[in-house]
């Protein structure tokens, strides 16, 4: 009970550069964040633990909060891919447009722009040049109000043949860990979602200590591993500074 008050003391304090939802219901956030003091209960992982890296993940501000949120989508980026020919750049923007990618970094001879909107980009790629394009869509995410609507979204990606997704409460990205699951549906629920994450943390920690494995949960890649174990660990110990005052 202790914690579970300082973790709601902790989302009354982290809300200052964060918008506030207004039609996110606040309690499916609290059966979220009391499933996953069960689940580190019954895993005996570090009380907290999952709760920091929840509010990493999904944070969302809502009624003057920042709570976790189990129905978000985390939509990854492909990467930069390079075109030999504007129609070839114009086809793949309207592509991306279409599976809701909004801001890209683009590279035209002589000129570079970064976070670019779509309308942007298309003005650049019809400029009189000659010369490759390079176009580099960028992550973005979605909140969503329920789990139908979070996996229909996900269910409409698929369709068209995208499955860099990230969902759920813990980010689960579906390219790599969809064979986990009976289908979308099961992956948005809080206790199966949160589960996974717990069995793909306890595998790694074989290996490692609890920071190591929560480093390999993000990524394989060093930089990218550190800088999450980073986040995590700085959200942790607000956590517990206010558990222990």
């Amino acid at each position: 009970m202790v914690l579970k008050q300082a973790l709601w003391a902790l989302l009354g304090c982290v809300t200052a550069s964060l918008s506030y939802a207004t039609t996110l219901n606040p309690q499916v956030a609290q059966t979220a964040w009391q499933t996953l003091g069960y689940i580190e209960k019954q895993n005996n992982i570090p009380s907290g633990l999952l709760h920091s890296m929840s509010l990493v993940e999904t944070g969302q501000g809502m009624e003057g909060m920042v709570m976790p949120w189990p129905y978000t989508v985390g939509v990854n980026s492909p990467g930069k891919e390079v075109y030999t020919t504007k129609l070839a750049a114009l086809t793949a923007l309207q592509r991306w447009y279409r599976l809701g990618f909004r801001r890209f970094d683009i590279t035209v001879p002589g000129k570079q722009v970064e976070n670019a909107t779509a309308l942007t980009v298309r003005t650049l790629i019809n400029q009189p040049y000659t010369g490759a394009i390079s176009l580099h869509p960028k992550h973005f995410g979605q909140r969503f109000a329920t789990q139908h609507a979070a996996s229909r979204f996900v269910k409409k990606l698929l369709a068209q043949n995208y499955n860099n997704i990230d969902i759920g409460l813990m980010q689960i990205n579906w390219r790599f860990h969809s064979d986990q699951f009976k289908s979308v549906d099961e992956a948005f629920d809080p206790a199966v979602n949160a589960g996974y994450a717990v069995a793909y943390l306890k595998k790694h920690r074989q290996t490692r200590d609890w920071w190591g494995s929560v480093g390999r949960y993000h990524s394989g890649t060093s930089k990218y591993a550190k800088r999450y174990i980073k986040n995590v660990w700085a959200m942790y110990q607000r956590v517990h500074r206010l558990k222990d005052a």
